[in-house]
């Protein structure tokens, strides 16, 4: 279901309502399983509630119904999938297993906008450059 272009979930997560908007988006998949739009919505509820790890395959599977269909920004998508793969890296209590996922980005978006960063923060992970993992003020 959507008003005016827009889904039903995306409203929901734009209301804060992500538990829904994941209900919200699983129906529309049951219903409209090619249309990467519904894969998005669900991704990016779960990554609002701290579930990168679930997020991440919902990316995946977007970003490949969507060489057909060409109807994300997919530099948006990129972004997103990159910051949920290093969430749920850096969430793994394996560092191996945290690189190997996130290594995974290469695979699925081999000119993507993040190849550097899945270098550099596998190096991060396994404590190999200093990480500063508080966010500076700029005061």
């Amino acid at each position: 279901m959507s008003v005016y272009g827009r889904s039903f979930a995306s409203k929901l997560i734009q209301d804060g309502k992500y538990e829904q908007a994941i209900a919200e988006a699983a129906k529309a998949i049951a219903l409209e399983d090619d249309n990467p739009e519904h894969y998005v919505d669900r991704a990016m509820a779960c990554v609002q509630l701290g579930r990168e790890a679930d997020a991440v395959g919902d990316f995946k599977k977007a970003l490949e119904l969507d060489q057909v269909t060409n109807i994300l920004e997919t530099d948006l998508i990129d972004d997103e999938l990159f910051s949920a793969l290093l969430a749920a890296a850096r969430a793994q209590s394996d560092v191996e297993a945290g690189c190997t996922l996130l290594a995974s980005y290469r695979a699925t978006l081999p000119k993507g906008r993040h190849l550097a960063d899945v270098d550099t923060w596998s190096q991060r992970l396994r404590g190999q450059l200093p990480t500063d993992w508080s966010k500076r003020s700029l005061d």
